[in-house]
């Protein structure tokens, strides 16, 4: 798969100076009654010889480009737009001059040492190098020292995460305090280090033994079992994009209480949101398999309803920073048995099925989208749910 992402730094550039004819005209159009600021995707087949960009109402905007079989036909496009409710906008890929480039947006990243040898217990020497696929090695577990960041990262501008490549399998947060990509600053002087502010951000959440933000696992006898026996573990940067970045993991023969599957994770995040979708596929659904996020003392703790989907969220002065953090789950309503609490959590059971679907997304009162209450939270993910409930809508191509 071949990407061919414009980037652009600064506004510099706001209209084309090409005079071409468009090479490809796409009506779009916003059929809430809300303003959206976000990516959509649009299917073409146009010639990606030259270099291109996209323009909406005459007015350049970020576009990435991708060319699927690398056969030098663009195949689709990610385009992040603005529309006003109601509104209905044409979108035109035209011939670059090569003068609008726009600052990468999101990022995924897996990084691991090189270089050094195991031990016993981790890995010593070596340097960290970042890789696109990682077979993870038998001898790796926790704190072993092998893994930057003790797992892969994914960030939007809004909001950055991770999660243990390891039997803990957890969901962390790292908060923001700039809009550009961070994760290639993080981890490198030490696993201590981010948990310090500095001038990118911090770790935000402590996860431990609980489902920290949208972390997986089995939930039985009340006790939440991770992926401590596995056959095998592999680990994909699918996607290190402008607008959409992707990180795909396979978990081969989890085995717990006796059933074992195969786990196909698949987590993916665009610009302009701190939402992360999450999709898994099993080779054999099981029972109890779960999501959730953790407990903290004084939260603000919502369950509530939303068309077809479920919100939970939490809100309060619990971050690692001592200051105000909030967490959310959305799930689709029939994908959920049962809500329970448990292992420090609030945790929502699914339907066993071969795939489940769910959202989860993180805020910071001092990240670069402040979020300074639960009722303003609670408004951010209304609009998240409206936005998955009413795609933008492609009307025509030419």
């Amino acid at each position: 798969m071949k990407f061919i992402p414009i980037l652009f730094f600064g506004l510099s550039c706001l209209f084309s100076c090409t005079s071409d004819a468009p090479m490809a005209s796409i009506a779009i159009r916003n059929p809430s009654d809300l303003a959206r600021k976000e990516v959509i995707e649009v299917a073409l087949n146009v010639d990606g010889e030259k270099p291109l960009q996209g323009q909406l109402n005459g007015r350049t905007v970020p576009t990435e480009f991708i060319d699927e079989n690398e056969d030098g036909i663009i195949e689709k496009a990610l385009v992040l737009l603005e529309l006003e409710p109601g509104e209905t906008a044409n979108l035109e890929v035209v011939t670059s001059d090569g003068s609008a480039n726009f600052t990468k947006m999101t990022q995924a990243e897996l990084s691991v040492k090189q270089g050094g040898a195991w031990t016993e217990k981790e890995y010593i020497g070596g340097s960290f190098v970042n890789l696109d696929f990682l077979r993870v090695p038998d001898q790796h577990t926790d704190h072993t020292y092998f893994v930057r960041y003790e797992g892969p990262g994914w960030e939007s501008d809004q909001m950055a995460y991770r999660f243990y490549l390891d039997w803990r399998n957890g969901m962390d947060v790292f908060g923001k305090l700039k809009p550009e990509p961070v994760l290639q600053s993080v981890g490198l002087d030490g696993f201590d280090s981010y948990h310090e502010l500095s001038d990118w951000g911090m770790d935000l959440l402590k996860v431990g033994k609980t489902l920290g933000l949208g972390s997986i696992g089995k939930f039985r006898n009340d006790t939440l079992h991770r992926f401590r026996v596995v056959d095998s573990v592999t680990c994909q940067i699918v996607k290190n994009g402008l607008l959409e970045s992707a990180i795909s993991t396979n978990y081969y023969g989890w085995a717990d209480g006796g059933s074992r599957t195969d786990l196909m994770s698949a987590i993916s995040i665009q610009a302009a949101s701190a939402l992360t979708t999450h999709s898994i596929r099993f080779t054999n659904p099981i029972e109890g398999f779960c999501t959730g996020l953790v407990k903290n003392v004084g939260e603000e703790y919502v369950n509530e309803v939303v068309d077809n989907y479920h919100i939970f969220a939490t809100y309060g002065k619990f971050s690692l920073n001592d200051d105000k953090l909030g967490l959310a789950v959305i799930v689709e309503t029939p994908s959920i048995s049962q809500v329970v609490d448990g292992a420090g959590s609030h945790v929502v059971l699914f339907n066993p099925s071969e795939e489940v679907t769910y959202h989860f997304m993180a805020v910071w009162e001092k990240g670069t989208n402040p979020i300074q209450s639960m009722d303003s939270f609670m408004a951010l993910l209304r609009q998240e749910v409206l936005r998955l409930n009413q795609p933008l809508q492609v009307l025509a191509v030419d």
